[in-house]
């Protein structure tokens, strides 16, 4: 049975950052084209002036850029340093197949992931620990038991889902835009974007993934 897994690992990655802020939320992880690794995040916090001044002093930051903000929060691109990404866990969570549901940055960071075996969450909790990494497991559920799983899809993705269905956006030909759908529900066009390529991921991975081809 596949496991939802919610746990927290002490990574200096937006440590300096989050440190001027409340709150970051991790949208997407990806290498880009150049090999750089990115992050499109939103950042929370009273002073939206002091955020940038963070990111320029965090040392596990090469380079970031905003993309959005709608005035509560603000949304980043941010492309991790050398520092960054030799503290990155996530190539080792793709490695053993284990999927990344939210990620959150506050005074630690916790995440809650998709976990093929206990195995794979051994192995992952091993290489995070080789590397100085802390981690400590919070919660461990099956996901037929897990609310808002449906299908491997959480609750955010379901929506997006369930709204870019509704308005037509999957038709052929298209009868919204990715704007109009992520104006909808009040998230920028590129985290829409993230959003519905990850669930639509978990969601084929979960249904004809998992499936014996006859």
């Amino acid at each position: 049975m596949v496991l939802i897994v919610e746990f927290e690992i002490g990574t200096p990655i937006l440590r300096r950052t989050v440190a001027a802020v409340s709150r970051i939320d991790v949208e997407e992880i990806y290498r880009s084209e150049t090999g750089a690794i990115k992050l499109v995040c939103w950042v929370y916090g009273d002073d939206p002036e002091a955020v940038e001044p963070a990111l320029e002093a965090d040392d596990t930051v090469a380079a970031f850029s905003l993309l959005e903000d709608p005035g509560d929060r603000r949304l980043y691109s941010v492309t991790l340093s050398e520092q960054g990404q030799a503290h990155l866990t996530y190539p080792t969570a793709a490695k053993y197949d284990i999927g990344y549901r939210e990620v959150t940055v506050t005074e630690d960071t916790n995440i809650r992931a998709r976990v093929p075996t206990r195995e794979a969450l051994f192995a992952y909790r091993d290489i995070c620990r080789e590397k100085g990494i802390p981690f400590r497991i919070q919660r461990i559920f099956e996901e037929s038991a897990a609310a808002g799983d449906r299908y491997g899809v959480t609750e955010r993705q379901w929506e997006a889902l369930t709204v870019a269905l509704e308005e037509g956006y999957f038709d052929v030909p298209r009868e919204t835009t990715l704007s109009a759908v992520a104006e909808e529900i009040d998230i920028s066009a590129q985290a829409l974007s993230a959003r519905l390529r990850r669930g639509q991921a978990n969601l084929l991975r979960n249904t004809i993934g998992e499936s014996t081809p006859t």
